[in-house]
């Protein structure tokens, strides 16, 4: 969202919430992200503070760096834990075919896609998913908890 580049592995070393997303989106999208706002709610707070939150757009040529900007404003999210981001469209099909999600541009500006709230451990590593919408959101939160719990791998 602020038009430099970003690396996923400068997250290491605290749990990431990831989705991917479309900015434009008025159903789904939204919802998705209300809910991993209540998940992070969910969570005490020295673990909320110590969990980032990534949101990767498969839409890169409408959601550019200021859409994004705006859209982070717009649904109030914290720019010190949360990141929005683009990039090749090359190199989000890889990623999301690393975390089991299919999408597909439905050639009316609209997207197909997985719902899918992805957990990654502290090395980068996928630990969970969510799926679906209205879906219990406490499972996922102990699973940060734990997480956080756990000895750091990368330090040994």
């Amino acid at each position: 969202q602020n038009g430099a580049a970003f690396e996923l592995t400068s997250l290491r070393g605290t749990p990431v919430l990831l989705v991917l997303f479309y900015g434009t989106c008025e159903s789904i999208c939204p919802t998705v992200v209300r809910d991993v706002k209540k998940l992070e709610a969910l969570l005490p707070e020295a673990d909320r503070a110590r969990t980032r939150v990534v949101l990767v757009t498969f839409d890169p040529a409408v959601d550019t760096p200021p859409r994004l900007l705006e859209y982070a404003r717009t649904h109030n999210l914290d720019p010190k834990r949360w990141k929005l981001l683009n990039g090749p469209p090359e190199q989000v099909r890889v990623l999301a075919n690393a975390l089991g999600v299919r999408y597909r541009a439905t050639g009316t500006g609209h997207y197909s896609h997985t719902i899918r709230i992805s957990v990654l451990d502290r090395n980068g590593a996928v630990a969970d998913h969510s799926d679906g919408l209205d879906r219990p959101l406490e499972p996922i939160a102990k699973r940060i908890s734990s997480l956080l719990e756990e000895p750091d791998a990368s330090a040994h």
